[in-house]
């Protein structure tokens, strides 16, 4: 591990000593809507936000025990002025402006620009090394950059703080598993950030900090927020079948999602074991229906079996696919945006993401694109529509042109809703999976009237609603699993219908406004979440 930097002051001046009792508010903005963001869904739930900040509450664990921790998430609540004054030091040091630490994968990857936005920045993974940041902060000691490189041992993370968390506000709950990825992705900073030697923790400490949830009382869907859970197969099919164990001695109460590389089809013991532990669903790298682009990008192991039998396979084994798909890759062919349509309509991918290619800082492929002399620096990815921020081989009008278009047909609400059809048809659920607890009954009803009147009343895709609505009615009503998932998909149509005309629009402008030129855009808005103290 080396700490500090050469290039940047190590101590910032004017900065007195906390003190052993420091007051923390850990602050998590809120993000513009995005994929990810489930916004119009969140409009029918009675949640207030899809997950809340994982990284935020591990942090506060790590946190000595001295230290009252306050944590605002905006997508709840608003910051206001009164909570930034509980906070230590602000009144003493207002004439010195607010007292900032940042970190997160924006500060790992670009720490020069994370530091004009911030007093401290930390670069890496804190896990091991937190307390000598903390005694640094309470001495008056700390440093203005962090730069952390060696790799801890998650095997040591202690739980995340979930009482921290206002849970009710929350309509999936997040904890990690492992960190890493063995593969080589070309465009992937995950590698760069993490490493390619998945870290994973003991089933127990899983175990832990899911009996701390049901503690709190928490009984509904729980993303396992790997990026590569099955990174190290073994290990997640350890983990699996410790987490079907558990599920059956507290009577399945909870429900599980998460993220895996093409491969996980090459494993139908790891993924019956997913299944038997109430994983309903798994996002998936798919990326490209080209050969060529998937091994211009290094994605082997997406080739390793033809990629539609594979999802496929996954979804007739239990576990329903929504993907990832990128374009923007040098060997994409003109036609790669219907190419992309003809693949997620035959796969019946209702949840389909697609983004221009990044060359995000610290990955081989911003190495690639400075070496060659097409990298825009200027440029950088803050949003879905975003075009790449380098010089591409396809004309940028062209990639804004056939972006639009993939994105306007795959949400077009018939489309949509039919591809639903088609998905959940061929999603074949399995006797241990179940939803969750479900909400009272009331509050069922309330979320039903507020989609009836947002979507079947007031949207201007009712039609297709209405006939997805009794359609999954009449063929799943006997079946809970089938029948929660397709309500799931109906209600979400009110955040991907408006969200890809939003995008649509969004492109159009830009357009507009740079013509073929790569837009550029402020670091601003990419900083990851803060502490003020």
């Amino acid at each position: 591990m080396s700490v500090g930097s050469s290039s940047h002051p190590e101590t910032p001046p004017a900065f007195p000593p906390l003190g052993k009792r420091i007051k923390v508010l850990m602050v998590w903005p809120k993000f513009p809507t995005s994929f990810w963001t489930f916004t119009g869904m969140i409009q029918v739930l009675s949640e207030k936000a899809i997950m809340p900040p994982l990284g935020l509450i591990t942090v506060a664990a790590l946190c000595p025990q001295e230290w009252t921790i306050r944590l605002i998430d905006q997508a709840v609540e608003d910051l206001r002025d009164e909570d930034l004054c509980w906070a230590d030091l602000l009144a003493r040091a207002r004439r010195l402006g607010r007292r900032t630490i940042v970190g997160g994968p924006y500060a790992s990857s670009e720490p020069d620009a994370a530091l004009k936005l911030a007093d401290h920045v930390v670069v890496g993974e804190v896990d091991e090394v937190f307390d000598n940041i903390a005694r640094n902060l309470e001495d008056g000691t700390a440093k203005r950059l962090y730069t952390i490189e060696a790799k801890p041992d998650v095997a040591r993370t202690p739980v995340p703080r979930f009482d921290l968390l206002k849970t009710d506000s929350y309509a999936s709950m997040s904890i990690q598993f492992s960190r890493g990825c063995p593969f080589q992705c070309e465009f992937c900073d995950i590698i760069a950030l993490y490493g390619r030697k998945p870290r994973t923790k003991l089933p127990e400490q899983v175990l832990a900090e899911l009996d701390t949830l049901l503690s709190l009382g928490w009984k509904k869907q729980v993303f396992i927020v790997d990026d590569n859970f099955i990174g190290n197969h073994r290990l997640a099919l350890e983990l699996a079948r410790e987490l079907e164990k558990w599920q059956r001695s507290r009577g399945f109460p909870l429900m599980f999602y998460t993220e895996a590389s093409m491969d996980l089809a090459r494993h139908p013991a790891l993924i019956e074991a997913m299944v038997k532990a109430n994983f309903f669903y798994v996002f998936l790298g798919i990326e490209s229906p080209s050969r060529e682009s998937l091994v211009e990008a290094r994605k082997f192991q997406n080739l390793v079996m033809d990629p539609m039998a594979s999802l496929e396979l996954l979804n007739r084994s239990g576990l329903w696919v929504t993907g990832g798909f990128v374009v923007g890759f040098d060997s994409d062919p003109e036609d790669i945006f219907e190419q992309q349509i003809l693949f997620i309509e035959r796969a019946a991918i209702p949840w389909a993401m697609i983004n221009f290619l990044h060359a995000v800082p610290g990955t081989a492929l911003y190495d690639r694109m400075k070496k060659e002399g097409r990298l825009i620096e200027a440029s950088v990815h803050n949003s879905d529509s975003t075009p790449p921020n380098f010089h591409t081989a396809l004309p940028t009008a062209v990639l804004r042109r056939g972006f639009q278009k993939t994105i306007a047909s795959i949400y077009e609400p018939t489309k949509f809703y039919e591809r639903a059809q088609r998905s959940l048809r061929k999603w074949g659920s399995r006797k241990p999976q179940r939803p969750a607890h479900q909400p009272t009954m009331g509050s069922i009803i309330k979320i039903l009237l507020r989609s009836i009147w947002h979507q079947g009343l007031r949207s201007s895709y009712r039609r297709a609603y209405w006939k997805y609505f009794f359609h999954i009615v009449a063929r799943y009503s006997m079946n809970r699993a089938k029948l929660w998932l397709g309500a799931t998909i109906l209600i979400s149509g009110h955040h991907f219908i408006p969200y890809s005309k939003d995008v649509v629009r969004q492109v159009e402008e830009e357009i507009g406004t740079f013509g073929n030129e790569p837009l550029r855009v402020s670091h601003l808005d990419r900083t990851d979440a803060v502490v003020e103290i």
